[in-house]
């Protein structure tokens, strides 16, 4: 490699270098943070009531497992409520047979989706109308809790003096195809989102959550306007963490890992469908924002290893180019393997990222194409966001 693209590839790895030790940095300061807000193991100074709302649509895989746990918590007094989308497999026969066992489980029949609303926030709404408790903990069906969990997300609420607590759960990876696909979900939170970054400059516009653990304050939820003021984001918690910084509360993510394990899909093909789902929802539907991202993916992750094997096919190992470009797929798998240590998912992600990437970029790319032709499909139900209107 000589001439004039040596000397722009030259500049590309010196950018390149970098936008990495730039990740590296947000990584270390993200992980800093969400050590900073863990609870101290003190315990919640209240026992206000809790109120555990779960919507549930064709759960019946998970629904016993999640119910067991939300019922097994050390932390009383609560309640656990239950709503039946519409569920065309057993869901409400199993929740009922628990509740009819243990009278803190009821189980809330959901009515008609309206248009304009999306199914899992219409459900978490009909839940909250319900809800006796001082705190709203909104979690998924495909959740499993440890014992512990209500307690020690009411204390990160009381010592961080936050309104909304969430947490980045552990995704449990039953194949192969999870382990490809599943692990951008850690690393995007964690390594490439700017945590640390917009909470130090008080951005309040950069808000995050994840929905498989919403606790709130009542008063904080109902101030912001609740889910009906994100009736149409399929990014709910998200839109949800950003109304609470923008109203004046405070959103406060957590490390969950060791608290808090999700089911989210089985196999590839699933993990595949429910990932594009909400892929380009989560970017606004942003074509530009869309397009940088798989532009930024590309060049962090890819540009490196293709660098690298060009260099070693064409036998120049010894060049600065193929070096460097060697010092970049190291770094990157070392920010990998951070986040799978950290977050306890298979430590092979650092092996594999390169996989993992490219079938990101391609599942963003059909996100973008679902979105654009055929709407959004989940669960029995096409939403439909064209002409600036959600429909189903």
């Amino acid at each position: 490699m000589s001439g004039p693209f040596s000397h722009d590839l030259g500049r590309c790895q010196l950018v390149l270098s970098v936008v990495l030790i730039l990740v590296g940095l947000n990584l270390i300061a993200n992980l800093r943070l969400l050590g900073r807000t863990a609870p101290r193991g003190a315990g919640p100074r209240s026992r206000r009531l809790v109120s555990v709302l779960i919507p549930a649509r064709d759960e019946a895989r998970n629904i016993e497992r999640c119910l067991r746990s939300v019922l097994g918590q050390s932390y009383a007094p609560a309640e656990v409520l239950v709503l039946d989308d519409h569920s065309a497999d057993e869901t409400a026969q199993v929740v009922q047979t628990i509740a009819s066992a243990d009278g803190r489980l009821q189980l809330v029949p959901g009515e008609p989706l309206p248009q304009g609303w999306l199914g899992k926030s219409y459900g978490c709404h009909q839940l909250a109308t319900r809800a006796s408790g001082d705190w709203l903990v909104f979690t998924d069906a495909d959740t499993d809790h440890d014992p512990t969990i209500l307690g020690w997300a009411i204390e990160a609420a009381e010592q961080n003096q936050a309104d909304l607590v969430s947490m980045i759960p552990r995704p449990v990876m039953h194949t192969l195809g999870e382990q490809l696909l599943l692990p951008i979900i850690p690393f995007g939170l964690a390594a490439l989102y700017p945590l640390a970054l917009t909470q130090r400059l008080g951005i309040s516009s950069f808000g995050m959550a994840v929905g498989t653990y919403l606790l709130f304050d009542k008063k904080a939820y109902q101030r912001t306007g609740g889910h009906a003021a994100v009736r149409g984001e399929i990014a709910e918690d998200v839109a949800l963490a950003g109304l609470v910084q923008r109203s004046g509360g405070r959103a406060v993510l957590l490390d969950g890992s060791d608290k808090l394990s999700v089911h989210f899909y089985q196999g590839f093909r699933e993990s595949w469908h429910g990932l594009a789902k909400s892929a380009f929802a989560a970017l606004r539907f942003r074509l530009s924002l869309s397009l940088l991202m798989i532009g930024v993916y590309g060049f962090l992750f890819l540009w490196p290893v293709l660098i690298f094997w060009l260099g070693l096919r064409a036998g120049s190992v010894e060049a600065q180019a193929t070096r460097l470009a060697g010092l970049h797929v190291l770094l990157n798998a070392g920010l990998w393997y951070a986040v799978a240590a950290r977050f306890r998912i298979p430590r092979t992600t650092a092996l594999i990222y390169p996989v993992t990437v490219l079938l990101t970029i391609l599942m963003m790319a059909d996100s973008i194409r679902r979105a654009a032709v055929g709407g959004i499909g989940w669960k029995r139900r096409v939403y439909d966001a064209r002409g600036g209107e959600l429909r189903h």
